[in-house]
């Protein structure tokens, strides 16, 4: 069966992004990213525009249209879940710091905060994921990351939070 995806990007690099993984899947699928425009249109009968358009095209309309009948799909794709939560026998301002550098380190961005949590979004090579971070604390802290996202970014992250807040807590 064959399926027609249509993928917004914002950026270059995003672009970039999605034409590696074409690239990188067309070994096991048949993947086309056809050249010129994709059109999608919901008629009872689109021979009228059809004939419109193939009175545009120059050279072999065979050769130029491709046509096929598609319908929407509703398949859901599960995201990943991961919380990680640590004890750590350092105040709140110095932890939030260390996370701070962490998470810098991971090229993490800010995307919104709050008083009880700070949410960044962060872009791997194994994908991407949004981080929240709650810290509490008086004396000692209590810190939960929560990562979600989708493909081997949750885990690939969650790791390396793990070892970092690991040796940062003392073992």
């Amino acid at each position: 069966m064959g399926y027609i995806i249509f993928v917004g990007y914002d950026t270059d690099a995003e672009r970039k992004r999605i034409d590696y993984l074409i690239d990188k899947w067309s070994g096991r699928m048949v993947i086309k990213k056809p050249r010129g425009t994709v059109i999608y249109i919901e008629a009872e009968d689109p021979s009228e525009f059809l004939e419109e358009l193939f009175s545009k095209i120059e050279g072999n309309v065979e050769e130029k249209v491709e046509l096929y009948e598609a319908k929407p799909v509703r398949k859901k794709v599960e995201g990943k879940r991961r919380v990680l939560e640590y004890t750590v026998p350092e105040e709140k301002k110095v932890v939030e710091r260390f996370i701070d550098y962490l998470l810098s380190k991971l090229n993490a961005g800010l995307v919104g905060s709050d008083p009880v949590a700070k949410t960044y979004s962060v872009y791997t090579r194994k994908g991407r994921a949004t981080i929240k971070v709650i810290t509490k604390g008086n004396g000692s802290s209590h810190v939960v990351f929560e990562i979600e996202g989708f493909g081997e970014a949750v885990d690939f992250l969650a790791g390396r939070i793990d070892e970092e807040l690991k040796l940062f807590a003392g073992g």
